[in-house]
């Protein structure tokens, strides 16, 4: 996600970048591909404090699309450098602590943007985009799924990171139901629902996000009910189900061949090993993220449904995948907090200070296609 972020705000914006990275041969590799002048790569380790805060110094804003973890530690020192902030979301949990400096950010006139990838991200703003449209808000339900048009055997990589995903199988998913937030059993809250095609029907759960953590509150409008569900593609449903089930998402230390590693970041090194590997393959294969977010109200006293589909495919021209629904996001929304575009301050999440439409036009020059359908009552009578 930080390789397209990067390619993002080099080939949109011609922005000068540091390049922040555990790892310096992978950041240099990253740097060499974008092929600017304005983008200086450096080794930065983000659990060192004063480390990160000197990287941090002078800089417009701090884009962090490290692990969900590490959230809670960058975002306070990015508050602290005078940096604008944002994350790719705080996996539920964590969200509500990074509210909590909502004054401190504030006080250091800065913004931080809690979530803006695809989901949170743009799932959020398409919530806020529907509720401006109604009078009410009854519920919002949100839908994940991805794929592609070959027929395989195989297992997809995620779009995103691995961690997260073998905690959506682990964690218990929360809701906001009837106005209160509450927790579900793991992939409780199965349905059917229709996404664009290829994907079709798809059989979704609830899963453990960010968005039920603000978005009832955040949007208003009388809204009780908000749920996020994914339809994982059978064989990679299959594939990570097992991989959960079999503790990869531990993070308890295990002993073998005279080391300790934890599952997880076991399974961490070998995804980013396999994604590299794959970034050098020559093969291109069709993929597809899609979303889709549903708005029930009520407009003119009457029952109203404003739906939104988020489509986005790999770019067989530039070779950037799908997964720049995540990724691009950031990049615009750094761009608006460095040019003054966001004027609220605080730490807040995208539905309370990005713009819908502007934002919806600026990811459709990216190719992440946002539809909106808008279903409504209408009488020909007096009651």
């Amino acid at each position: 996600m930080g390789a397209l972020t990067l390619r993002d705000l080099v080939d949109t914006y011609d922005a000068e970048v540091i390049a922040a990275d555990l790892r310096l041969d992978r950041v240099k590799q990253v740097v060499g591909r974008v092929k600017s002048d304005k983008v200086q790569a450096l080794s930065l380790d983000a659990n060192d404090k004063k480390a990160l805060k000197t990287a941090a110094k002078d800089v417009d804003v701090v884009i962090n699309d490290a692990w969900y973890e590490m959230n809670i530690k960058i975002m306070p020192v990015a508050i602290e450098a005078g940096a604008h902030y944002t994350d790719l979301g705080g996996f539920y949990d964590y969200s509500f602590e990074q509210l909590k400096y909502n004054k401190k950010a504030k006080d250091a006139g800065v913004t931080c943007v809690l979530g803006i990838g695809s989901s949170p991200g743009i799932t959020n703003v398409c919530g806020a985009a529907g509720a401006r449209k109604l009078d009410s808000v009854e519920t919002i339900s949100i839908y994940c799924t991805w794929g592609t048009k070959a027929e395989t055997a195989s297992a997809a990589f995620p779009a995103y990171s691995v961690r997260t995903v073998l905690d959506e199988l682990t964690q218990n998913p929360p809701i906001v139901s009837g106005g209160k937030h509450m927790r579900m059993p793991v992939l409780s809250g199965e349905t059917e629902v229709m996404m664009p095609e290829p994907a079709g029907k798809v059989v979704a759960y609830y899963i453990k996000h960010s968005e039920p953590a603000t978005m009832a509150e955040y949007i208003g409008k009388g809204t009780k009910n908000v749920s996020f569900r994914i339809g994982f593609p059978a064989n990679d449903f299959a594939t990570f189900r097992t991989l959960a089930q079999l503790g990869f998402a531990s993070e308890d230390p295990v002993e073998t061949g005279g080391a300790r590693i934890s599952p997880k970041d076991f399974i961490t090194a070998m995804y980013l090993k396999a994604v590299a590997s794959s970034r050098e393959s020559n093969d291109v294969v069709d993929e597809y993220d899609y979303f889709r977010i549903d708005v029930i109200g009520k407009k003119d006293g009457l029952p109203a449904t404003i739906t939104y589909y988020v489509r986005t495919w790999n770019d067989r021209q530039t070779g950037i995948p799908s997964g720049r629904d995540t990724a691009v996001p950031p990049s615009i929304t750094a761009n608006w907090l460095a040019t003054g575009k966001i004027k609220e301050r605080g730490t807040l999440p995208p539905e309370a200070c990005i713009e819908p439409e502007p934002f919806f036009k600026e990811l459709g020059k990216r190719k992440i296609l946002v539809d909106e359908e808008v279903q409504s009552a209408a009488t020909y009578y007096q009651k």
